[in-house]
């Protein structure tokens, strides 16, 4: 599975949003004519010109683009707009009205369950407010007429509220399998580049921390891999219970990588001194065992333009040395000297 497979909903959006765009702009552009030239409804003609640009240039950003939440309200409020003003000046006759059964269906794939609840709850107090003001209602002065419509438009919005949730039910469902490791619940590898790729827009000030379990087989040849994979359920907990901001992976058997976002050298390695000595205090008991693990761990900062392989290379070097000078130690990718930790930037691998 690649990192474009994590971006079902925003896929799925954003056609939407570029053909219903496309749709709407062609619409827009005919009623716009006939409103101006036959149907003198000048304001509503003007509007429906601007509706057509806007719904243009939206389709062919959204050709190389993904679309913005904004480009979608705007779309969602201004085909409402347009909707309320026709059915509040025009004729009851040219069932402009019709349009609001259909606008709970376009909130719900564009905007999702929230903006979507609301926008749907508020054209129907608008539009019913708009149809019970006007003059006359025919040929819906009957009850049965407004039942029907307002039965319709509810069913509609209904099945649009359902439907959009059980997709994002099931959209998170699916994403919790393919990015965290099923038995510590980690991220793993996958979440680990969307993470770095996708989700970290600003990587200033990021560092990674390289973890690995010292003589982790031992435990694994002497107790059992169940009694192992609970000691890795236990060292994932105790990762998260100290970390007040970043992310724990899961990316090997033992090894873990844990990214501490908007940090600083001397944090960082501190941070990950802390990790080291307090797990090493820690005896956990599994099964009547007494068990005591210890950590090796690899610091490195992030280099404008590096890649993750890069990154991760770098951190995965720092915990060889880590490991070569004995284990249960701390060692960093930068320089140390005795002022101050800094990330040489000349070292960029």
């Amino acid at each position: 599975m690649d990192i474009g497979a994590l971006r079902g909903t925003q896929a799925l959006r954003n056609n939407v949003l570029k053909w219903m765009s496309f749709c709407l702009g062609v619409l827009a552009t005919i009623f716009a004519f006939y409103n101006l030239l036959f149907n003198d409804f000048a304001v509503l003609g003007i509007l429906e010109v601007f509706f057509a640009v806007f719904c243009f240039h939206t389709y062919f950003y959204t050709r190389q683009h993904y679309g913005h939440l904004w480009q979608s309200l705007t779309l969602c409020v201004f085909l409402s707009l347009l909707v309320v003003i026709g059915t509040h000046f025009g004729d009851i006759k040219n069932l402009l009205f019709i349009w609001t059964c259909a606008l709970p269906i376009l909130y719900y794939l564009l905007l999702g369950k929230r903006y979507g609840l609301f926008f749907s709850f508020g054209i129907a107090i608008i539009q019913g407010i708009t149809l019970l003001s006007k003059e006359t209602l025919v040929p819906l002065n009957s009850v049965n007429s407004l039942l029907n419509l307002s039965f319709v438009y509810i069913s509609i919005w209904a099945v649009s509220h359902s439907f959009e949730n059980s997709r994002a039910e099931y959209g998170k469902r699916l994403e919790n399998l393919a990015l965290l490791d099923p038995l510590t619940g980690a991220g793993n590898r996958l979440a680990m580049t969307h993470y770095f790729e996708v989700e970290l827009t600003h990587k200033n000030g990021l560092f990674m921390l390289m973890l690995d379990l010292d003589y982790f087989k031992k435990i694994n040849d002497q107790y059992g891999h169940e009694v192992g994979d609970r000691v890795l359920i236990e060292v994932t907990s105790f990762f998260r219970q100290r970390l007040n901001k970043g992310y724990v992976f899961r990316i090997g058997g033992e090894e873990f990588a844990i990214f501490l976002p908007a940090s600083d050298p001397q944090s960082a390695f501190e941070f990950a001194d802390m990790l080291r000595e307090q797990l090493a205090t820690i005896d956990y008991q599994i099964d009547e065992h007494t068990i005591n693990v210890t950590i090796s761990i690899g610091v490195a900062c992030y280099m404008p333009k590096q890649t993750l392989k890069n990154f991760i290379k770098r951190a995965d070097d720092a915990l060889y040395q880590a490991k070569q000078q004995g284990r249960n130690r701390v060692v960093t990718a930068y320089e140390l000297n005795i002022t101050q930790l800094f990330c040489d930037t000349d070292k960029a691998s």
